[in-house]
C-alpha cells in the first residue's frame, strides 16, 4: 500500500481528517479513464512529481506546482520514460504522483514519509519541510 492509502486507511471515521486525494500515473496510464475515476483532478490546482524514492526532488526541478491538468499531463509526458541523473545514479523516471495543490508559505511546509517494511510500517516527520529542509534523514524521526 502506498502511504496516503494508509493514511487513509487509518482515519477514523466521523472527525475533520480529509481522504488524502492522489492519482498514481506510469506509462501505462490512459488519461481518459484518468480523469473519469478522478474528476478532482478536472476542478483543482495540481501538484505533480515522481514517485520514486528521489531526495530533493524540487532542487532537481523535478516538481511542477499549481498547474492543471493539462499542465500536469504535459510536465509528466515530457519526463515520462526519460534518463534522469539524481547524485551519481542515472535511471528512467517511470511512476509519477499527481496531488491537488495548497497554497501555503514555505515555512507552514511539513515533511512526512511513510514506508512499509515486511512487518511494519514506518512514517518519518519533522516539522520542517520544503525543498531547503537540508538532511531529512538527521532531522525526521
Amino acid at each position: 500500500a502506498t502511504g496516503k492509502d494508509l493514511i487513509n486507511k487509518n482515519l477514523p471515521a466521523g472527525t475533520a481528517a480529509v481522504k488524502c486525494h492522489y492519482a498514481a500515473v506510469d506509462e501505462t496510464t490512459n488519461w481518459d479513464e484518468l480523469l473519469l475515476k478522478e474528476p478532482w483532478l478536472k476542478t483543482q490546482k495540481l501538484v505533480a512529481k515522481p514517485d520514486q524514492l528521489i531526495k530533493r526532488r524540487g532542487k532537481l526541478g523535478l516538481i511542477t506546482v499549481n498547474t492543471d491538468f493539462a499542465g500536469a499531463k504535459q510536465w509528466i509526458s515530457q519526463r515520462m520514460g526519460k534518463d534522469q541523473l539524481v547524485g551519481k545514479a542515472t535511471g528512467k523516471l517511470r511512476t509519477f504522483i499527481i496531488e491537488p495543490f495548497i497554497p501555503h508559505k514555505p515555512d507552514e511546509e511539513a515533511y512526512v514519509c511513510i514506508y512499509s517494511h515486511r512487518n511494519a510500517d514506518t512514517i518519518l516527520f519533522h516539522h520542517e519541510g520544503g525543498v531547503d529542509i537540508g538532511d531529512v534523514d538527521a532531522k525526521a524521526s
